[in-house]
């Protein structure tokens, strides 16, 4: 009996090998998204800011005292922290040099003046002779005439000679040049002391009003002061504000620290604040003329450039600037730009230039 057979073919298709890499291939494929970014438009408005720096004080008068002659301290009439008024005596030194040379000078002077008076009475004599004819010879009374106008330039080098030598001795009493408080003092009774400029004998300062000194940066010169006033505060008195104005300004930029002396005024009426120390400073200070503000975000800053992003027809556009002003939230911000001009609020490096965005 023969065996029969059956053979079951079962069709079987499987999506890859039914075309399905074609379908994909097929599928269309969507255009690339638009990066959507957030802009501000550029308006002019005032540009201020307050701007915190420090400051020394200083008195508003300060001399340096020194000997203008050599001699020794004979007495010394007040110490630091003495209240002085102008002309009083400050010490008084001794110099048995001068003394002697000053005796000498007046002798001196004496001598020539008898000796000019008695050439000026043989003059005159000769003058009236020779009024008679032929009583006095002309080159007698020459000579006579000379020899009075010599004693008398003699007389009058001695007399100078003795007026300076006098002075001399007012330099040896040592006075305040202004009111005042002595606030150094490094002579004591007995010391030596030359005219070299080598010991200070003295430091008187004037302390009733005080000069507040600031750096201020070159980029804050042109900038205006409101009301000319600024606000400080110093360590010794935490928690106390004061105010002083502005004086005057350095006119100049120093090369070193590119930067303009600024200097305050302050009546220490009270006596509270004194030469030396550090004032922190508060200056509201702004603009002459409208700029531009923007957020910090807005600006990019590389190794390279600082720039911001602007968008035109719908496209980014670098464009480079400079800042200014800094504030709490927002910076001043320079370069090829004008009001109504829309910036990126967030700008990056990677939204380059000629990029196509949509508006948030």
């Amino acid at each position: 009996m023969k065996a029969i057979y059956y053979i079951f073919l079962v069709p079987v298709c499987l999506s890859a090998a039914c075309g399905g890499n074609q379908a994909e291939k097929a599928a269309p494929q969507g255009l690339p998204e638009k990066p959507a970014v957030k802009l501000i438009t550029l308006k002019l408005e005032p540009v201020s800011n307050k701007l915190n720096l420090t400051g020394e004080i200083i008195p508003f008068d300060r001399a340096n005292i020194y000997a203008r002659t050599p001699g020794y301290v004979k007495e010394v009439k007040v110490d630091i922290g003495s209240k002085v008024s102008k002309g009083q005596i400050l010490c008084i030194l001794d110099a048995p040099e001068l003394k002697a040379a000053q005796a000498q000078s007046q002798s001196n002077s004496m001598g020539t003046k008898s000796k000019y008076e008695s050439s000026r009475s043989t003059y005159l004599r000769l003058l009236k002779a020779a009024q008679t004819p032929g009583a006095v010879a002309d080159n007698e009374l020459e000579i006579a005439r000379n020899q009075m106008r010599t004693d008398s330039s003699v007389y009058q080098a001695s007399r100078s000679a003795a007026l300076a030598t006098g002075a001399m001795q007012d330099y040896l009493v040592i006075r305040s040049p202004f009111n005042g408080v002595v606030t150094e003092r490094n002579v004591f009774k007995g010391d030596f002391v030359d005219n070299t400029g080598k010991t200070l004998l003295f430091r008187v300062e004037d302390n009733s009003s005080l000069r507040v000194d600031v750096a201020v940066p070159e980029v804050y010169n042109s900038t205006i002061l409101k009301d000319n006033e600024a606000s400080f505060t110093v360590s010794a008195n935490p928690g106390q504000l004061f105010k002083a104005k502005l004086a005057r300004k350095s006119d100049a930029i120093d090369p070193q620290t590119r930067s303009e002396t600024w200097e305050l005024t302050f009546p220490n009426t009270n006596g509270l604040l004194k030469p030396g120390m550090f004032a922190q400073i508060v200056f509201p200070v702004s603009r002459p003329k409208e700029g531009f503000l923007v957020p910090f975000k807005a600006v990019v800053t590389t190794q390279e450039r600082k720039f911001v992003i602007r968008v035109e027809n719908g496209k980014t556009k670098w464009v480079d600037v400079k800042t200014g002003f800094t504030g709490k939230e927002k910076t001043e911000i320079s370069g090829d730009l004008k009001p109504g001009d829309q910036l990126v609020a967030q700008a990056n490096e990677e939204l380059k230039e000629g990029t196509t965005v949509q508006v948030k």
